[in-house]
């Protein structure tokens, strides 16, 4: 079952807390490739600021935080993405919009995402927008997407005119003043986080 957002918008503190409370710590240790499960509180002590670097959306269905997208551009045209769906929205199309908005968005870019090893869910939902599998550590499988308008006239990652597209410009429109003139390259946050420290799923 597919679910519409309803809006996209820039990721607060409170947005970002709500999400991460809203998912399992099971969700939480793959979305962090971490080796067991960890607690709400814990992921956002340890790792909120992260989650608040560069372009960060999150999607909401009537008013609810349920999907937050990261995404952290490097000096050679590649862009780090990290992805957290909400229990109660994984498998209704929410991680799938989130990445056709970084592909919209990252045109000419190559999209990276690291998966855990074993997140059947989160490589299924990669393989399905386009991307790639390259090898990668042990316990993390990694995979990659360079977007080009070829592979945004086919659907396989381009945004369509669903509604998604409208929260999309929304989106985007509201974090124009963190975008470099030159470039469109996304500023770094005073933090200046490397894009290896924001794990992807």
């Amino acid at each position: 079952m597919t679910t519409v957002m309803t809006a996209v918008r820039p990721a607060t503190a409170g947005s970002v807390a709500d999400l991460v409370r809203a998912c399992s710590p099971e969700s939480l240790s793959r979305r962090f490739t971490l080796g067991g499960p960890i607690e709400p509180d814990a992921v956002l002590s340890r790792y909120q600021r992260f989650l608040l670097v560069d372009t960060a959306l999150v999607a909401e269905v009537s008013g609810v935080p349920a999907g937050l997208l990261n995404a952290v551009p490097e000096d050679d045209r590649r862009v780090e993405l990290g992805l957290l769906v909400a229990d109660r929205w994984q498998r209704r199309g929410i991680g799938r919009g989130l990445v056709r908005l970084a592909a919209e968005q990252w045109r000419g870019w190559k999209l990276h995402a690291t998966v855990q090893e074993g997140n059947v869910a989160a490589e299924g939902l990669l393989r399905a927008c386009g991307f790639r599998f390259v090898p990668g550590y042990r316990g993390e499988n990694e995979y990659e997407l360079t977007v080009t308008e070829e592979t945004l006239d086919d659907g396989t990652a381009g945004a369509r005119p669903d509604g998604l597209q409208r929260c999309a410009v929304a989106a985007y429109a509201g974090l124009e003043r963190h975008w470099h003139a030159r470039g469109g390259s996304a500023c770094r946050s005073a933090a200046g986080v490397a894009s290896a420290l924001l794990p992807g799923r």
